[in-house]
């Protein structure tokens, strides 16, 4: 994170002091209000572009060192920036939306957000920037741990996250920004399941994200290069699975050794004949009874061994390959990797 002195050192650089009136970095005659966040009994002004918000500097005092050390700085013309009376003008080089959505967490605005909300992925990164920035450090981590959910790094709740529905404000494509979210925020644990979604995206991933003003996010060309390797390698680990699912024994308990045997042979030669995308997909979690039942239509598996090839064997043949996914995404392990967060 960056040190206090050097956040200073940005905030101030262009704008030596704090004018108690208007930022010398826009003319004032382009300056807007923000319709949202400007509050007449607010008592610190912040600006960002050409839109200025009036808050109240006591939230941001309490979270933000930076911002604490910045309001103590002596003002222009030797007026003391403490007075009850004196409103303070900070311009500050930060994205205009980066700002408000990170605003709007110690401040309201006029519209209540009340109850439990999924944020969008735009809210989500700029809370994780302008907290790093301005170490916030409660609102990275706040932010971090709800990306850990949707990019978790054990098995178990990547299975979750398959099963439910993702929030409809982040689609694969946010998986970039993720990955850059977590370089940015030095949060390695994100990168893994990250870096995987990346590599879903096909011949779009050249593209970037594309953010509403019309901007694109890219990968690295490090992790560009990742996601190419990473995708033969999903596609290697599926077709491991593949041949793992039918090679080994019957189930524990089989009565019927010799018929069931005898079905998973074929239903391993039987490969040779599947479909491309089920032996060789990049999603290695598809489910296989759909294959089983294609193949075995007279049901001679008995009950034990159709429930071992519907969900024990591949979730522990795919539980091996989380364990090193790390390694098939080119990122190091972390020391948790594959465990639950604690609570």
């Amino acid at each position: 994170m960056l040190s206090s002195s050097r956040v200073l050192q940005e905030a101030w650089l262009e704008s030596p002091s704090v004018d108690l009136e208007r930022p010398a970095l826009v003319q004032s005659s382009s300056i807007k209000r923000d319709s949202e966040l400007w509050f007449d009994d607010g008592n610190l002004v912040l600006v960002a572009g050409d839109v200025e918000f009036k808050v109240y500097r006591g939230p941001l005092i309490a979270h933000s060192p930076i911002f604490k050390d910045m309001l103590s700085l002596p003002q222009p013309g030797g007026q003391d920036r403490s007075s009850e009376d004196a409103c303070p003008v900070i311009p500050l080089h930060d994205s205009v939306d980066d700002l408000r959505h990170a605003l709007r967490v110690f401040v309201p605005g006029y519209t209540l957000r009340a109850g439990v909300l999924e944020p969008t992925y735009d809210e989500v990164a700029a809370c994780i920037r302008i907290g790093h920035k301005y170490q916030i450090d409660e609102l990275v981590q706040r932010n971090i741990a709800y990306l850990q959910k949707l990019y978790p790094s054990d098995f178990d709740s990547y299975l979750a996250t398959r099963r439910g529905t993702r929030p409809p404000t982040f689609t694969r494509p946010h998986a970039i920004g993720v990955v850059n979210l977590a370089r940015f925020a030095s949060a390695p644990a994100l990168l893994p399941a990250a870096l995987m979604e990346c590599c879903t995206l096909g011949a779009d991933i050249v593209h970037g994200l594309l953010h509403a003003d019309g901007t694109r996010e890219m990968l690295s060309a490090e992790d560009l290069g990742r996601c190419f390797v990473g995708r033969a390698r999903m596609a290697q680990a599926s077709a491991r699975i593949a041949h793992q699912m039918f090679r080994q024994s019957v189930a524990r308990g089989c009565r019927y050794s010799t018929y069931c045997q005898r079905v998973l042979q074929r239903l391993l030669a039987e490969l040779g004949n599947a479909r491309i995308e089920l032996v060789s997909n990049l999603d290695w979690c598809t489910p296989w009874a759909g294959y089983v039942d294609d193949k075995d239509e007279d049901g001679e598996l008995c009950a034990k061994c159709y429930k071992m090839l519907d969900e024990e064997r591949p979730r522990q043949l795919q539980r091996e390959v989380w364990q090193v996914l790390p390694t098939m995404m080119g990122v190091d392990q972390t020391e948790d990797w594959g465990e639950k967060p604690k609570a």
